[in-house]
């Protein structure tokens, strides 16, 4: 999958949490529901946005902090 296609997915997945956000508080009060939601969406921001949660080079079967 490409930039633009991981970027394509992330719009759409941050878009269907909004709209569960707003499904469980304006729509249907559902506080529980939309703080699962809203920790979630949160989450993923916060991933995103600092780069060094990103583990670097990772290819499976290696550990990503190997020190060779």
């Amino acid at each position: 999958m490409g930039k633009l296609g991981q970027w394509v997915f992330n719009v759409v997945l941050y878009g269907f949490l909004l709209w569960l956000l707003y499904d469980s508080t304006v729509k249907e009060w559902d506080p529980w529901f939309a703080f699962v939601v809203g920790f979630v969406l949160v989450l993923a921001v916060v991933i995103t946005l600092i780069p060094r949660l990103h583990a670097p080079r990772v290819s499976p079967g290696e550990y990503p902090y190997d020190v060779s």
